[in-house]
């Protein structure tokens, strides 16, 4: 991690991708310079590496997957400083422009900010996309490997979490984005079956969608499935959580990362 002095810091949102944590935990963002917003992959790949994900940066406006990450690591500085956050950008490339997740390296990077008084707010890894698995596994690896206990909070992964709507059973949600199975890797760490739901108040709210704008280049292509999400009253005015504070085991590797 840089040299930069985070002893103030009380909480910190890991987001896989560098608009993660303002669709997922903006309750934790609104704290302010007390909290600290990393995003894991907020590498920049190397050129020619344009891969699968080509056409999403292309609808995003962007020419490159190179000139993606770096518009989009500006756009994410500029949405932490309306919230007043700081923010951390790991060397990690998307997955489409990388052959596995660095496990070791996001560990490394994430080891010496692990403290009993700061909080943890990660994925769930709901949508089963392998930057918000690899990013969830890894801060478990972390902090299990951490001369202390730190309390987590999982954050149910947006969009993925209410693309079917946030009460839809799993059943009529598509496979994966279905949180039980999930939630079952996590079971022996948190009560899965107890959530905590936040509705956002209107001054967070407000916060909320100030921030996504900042995100511009991402809007078009997330509105192409989910139209509404912005709505004063549409699905991003409700978060949802589970915590836990209790001693966190090693995990066995997830597929396609490294351990």
């Amino acid at each position: 991690m840089p040299d930069q002095d985070y002893s103030a810091i009380t909480d910190i949102v890991v987001s896989p991708h560098f608009d993660d944590g303002v669709l997922s935990a903006t309750s934790a963002l609104h704290a302010g310079h007390s909290t600290l917003l990393i995003t894991v992959c907020g590498g920049v790949p190397a050129e020619g590496q344009e891969r699968s994900h080509e056409e999403w940066d292309r609808l995003c406006g962007f020419e490159s997957g190179p000139a993606a990450a770096k518009g989009r690591a500006a756009e994410d500085r500029a949405a932490a400083a309306v919230a007043g956050n700081s923010v951390m950008h790991l060397p990690v490339p998307d997955a489409p422009y990388r052959s596995r997740f660095p496990s070791e390296m996001v560990v490394s990077a994430l080891a010496g900010l692990i403290r009993r008084d700061v909080r943890l707010w990660i994925p769930v890894g709901i949508g089963d996309h392998p930057d918000h698995v690899g990013t969830r596994d890894a801060v478990l690896a972390a902090v299990a490997g951490a001369d202390t206990d730190c309390p987590l909070i999982f954050y149910a992964d947006c969009p993925y979490a209410f693309g079917s709507g946030w009460d839809a059973p799993d059943s009529e949600r598509p496979i994966a984005d279905q949180w039980e199975p999930q939630l079952a890797a996590l079971a022996h760490l948190v009560d899965v079956a107890s959530p905590r739901i936040a509705r956002l108040d209107d001054p967070t709210m407000r916060l909320k969608i100030a921030m996504l704008r900042c995100h511009a280049s991402q809007l078009a292509g997330l509105a192409v499935d989910h139209p509404h999400f912005l709505a004063w009253e549409g699905p991003l005015r409700q978060e949802v959580f589970w915590s836990t504070s209790a001693s966190i085991p090693a995990l066995e590797p997830t597929p396609g990362s490294s351990a």
